[in-house]
């Protein structure tokens, strides 16, 4: 399957697809899985968690940006793979270890299943929308945990994985089946890892 190109023409679809980023978008998901927690342990937690995950992140994308390889061309992906499924192991020993509430843990070891996952689609099969894994995902991970108990949370964040899932497309950064790749991609880890953790 041919990579798309990408078309920024729709500049509402382009600004969904940079708010929901899936290196921002994790890092307000973090703090509402970790509410109801002292104020010191989500600072802390947060902090460590999005240290180790999101910097590297933003570092490795954009070292791959500088060499001229786009992250929506699907063989520039499978080095960082490779890479961030190191550091996500890394920190799911580091919560693990270190006593990290029950539901960081289980949201770090979905991720731990989840990159491989996304590396093999993405390999063998077509390359799969990270901005719908992480919107997904994020979502389940705070249903499972418990966090979006009021229905006006839970539609409201339904209505953004729905934009997110529209704006990739309508951006034609990825095809209907890329998108729904990517979705499936987020849920099933959670929905298979928080059961044995929680």
């Amino acid at each position: 399957m041919t990579d798309v190109m990408p078309d920024h023409s729709n500049k509402f679809a382009v600004w969904i697809s940079r708010i929901v980023h899936p290196f921002l978008l994790p890092i307000p998901s973090t703090i509402v899985m970790l509410s109801g927690n002292p104020l010191s342990e989500v600072v802390k937690w947060s902090a460590i968690v999005l240290g180790m995950l999101l910097v590297p992140g933003i570092a490795l994308a954009t070292w791959s940006r500088r060499r001229g390889r786009e992250l929506h061309i699907r063989e520039s992906r499978n080095t960082l793979y490779l890479i961030a499924w190191g550091l996500i192991f890394a920190c799911f020993a580091v919560v693990a270890l270190g006593g990290a509430p029950r539901e960081l843990v289980a949201s770090i070891g979905a991720m731990v299943v989840w990159i491989p996952m996304q590396w093999a689609i993405n390999r063998y099969v077509t390359i799969i929308s990270m901005h719908s894994a992480i919107a997904t995902g994020s979502f389940m991970t705070l249903v499972m945990a418990g966090k979006l108990v009021h229905p006006a949370l839970v539609i409201g964040y339904l209505i953004i994985v729905l934009l997110t899932l529209w704006s990739r497309v309508e951006t034609c950064n990825h095809s209907v089946l890329q998108v729904t790749m990517g979705a499936l991609g987020g849920i099933l880890p959670v929905l298979l890892v928080f059961p044995l953790v929680l």
